[in-house]
């Protein structure tokens, strides 16, 4: 027979803190930032 499943108990995820780490993405969407990044470097975009 196959496992029942306990759907009743769901875990919550707690927020991980990252000392000294500010930014969780190496790039920017901002023009005016050093990190800026085009999201699409292609012709006519």
């Amino acid at each position: 027979m196959a496992k029942a499943k306990n759907e009743s108990i769901k875990l919550d995820k707690k927020k991980i803190s990252r000392p000294g780490v500010h930014a969780k993405s190496k790039t920017s969407t901002l023009k005016e930032s050093k990190n800026y990044k085009k999201s699409y470097k292609g012709q006519g975009r």
